[in-house]
């Protein structure tokens, strides 16, 4: 009888703990996420376009805060290589860029020499 005591007792033990932990986790995922995690509207940053120039690089054109960036990525960098200038350009992007970017849906805008300006 005294073993199943022990047995009914480590038990409930355990899933007083495991009921704790799990709520804390509950709690911390909702602070956590609300904090930092964007609600709903427009993200924050947008990819608007990516094509490959090679094997594991790539030109991406992204939004940032309403700014247009032309970024050069590799596996272990991101260089930045312009910036879109010109307000009706920004916005032809912008209009032209899916609601939510991901990975299957990227576009590729058209950008030339003459819509964007050299990084510093």
């Amino acid at each position: 009888m005294e073993m199943w005591e022990s047995v009914v007792r480590m038990v409930s033990a355990l899933g007083i703990v495991l009921a704790l932990i799990l709520g804390l986790l509950a709690v911390a995922r909702s602070t956590i996420g609300r904090r930092f995690l964007p609600v709903g509207g427009t993200p924050i940053v947008q990819i608007l376009g990516s094509g490959p120039l090679g094997s594991r690089k790539h030109v991406m054109v992204v939004a940032v805060a309403g700014e247009v960036f032309i970024l050069g990525t590799t596996p272990t960098d991101l260089v930045p290589l312009g910036k879109v200038t010109d307000p009706e350009q920004v916005k032809r992007l912008m209009a032209n860029a899916a609601p939510l970017c991901t990975p299957a849906s990227f576009r590729t805008p058209e950008v030339n020499g003459e819509e964007t300006s050299r990084a510093n």
